[in-house]
């Protein structure tokens, strides 16, 4: 099951991904082996793609010039909103994003992330991806989450529902289940 990380509902106001769009031109007219060292240092919500907002970006890159084009590689740290895989509330998630991709130049078909022909790199769609790779599958948004209830759905943090939670004789569960069936069809057949 993939999550996808969701914008916070309340933000209205972020940092465009036009901040991710980095000019690599001058290392390309380098010869290969040359490298840049930059720094990132986004303090407030950036907007990766509709699906993906960040709470902040911060953390080292390298950009190496090859003789494909231009490697990228470092570690980023971020913050971000998903959903609690138990009660589908928010849940904030912290993430290490390792980061080493060659973005190819000039760009060839197939290539999965290139540098433009005007010289701009755009790490927004491998942020994506390697964000949505490396969220967990089990995210909780406090670690004893009650979940929702099974039979109506009630988010159980915010207390007990009126569902009967009394538990059933394994012994009697085939009689529950004939029980459950004979309801179905009755209301199938209304």
């Amino acid at each position: 099951m993939h999550q996808t990380a969701r914008p916070p509902v309340n933000d209205t106001h972020y940092i465009s991904n036009k901040v991710l769009k980095i000019n690599v031109g001058f290392l390309l007219s380098e010869g290969a082996g040359h490298s840049r060292d930059t720094e990132f240092d986004i303090p407030s919500t950036i907007r990766i793609a509709d699906d993906l907002s960040l709470d902040y970006l911060r953390g080292p890159l390298r950009m190496s010039r090859t003789s494909r084009g231009i490697l990228v590689q470092g570690t980023l740290s971020t913050r971000f909103e998903t959903d609690c895989t138990r009660c589908l509330e928010a849940a904030s998630i912290e993430l290490e994003i390792p980061i080493e991709e060659l973005f190819v130049s000039p760009p060839e078909p197939g290539a999965e992330f290139v540098v433009a022909d005007d010289g701009i790199l755009d790490l927004s769609p491998l942020l994506r991806e390697e964000i949505i790779t490396n969220t967990p599958q089990h995210v909780l948004c406090k670690p004893d989450c009650a979940g929702l209830c099974l039979d109506c759905g009630a988010n159980l943090n915010d207390g007990p529902c009126e569902c009967d939670q009394s538990p059933i004789d394994p012994r009697l569960m085939a009689l529950k289940a004939l029980k459950d069936q004979l309801k179905a069809q009755e209301a199938k057949a209304k």
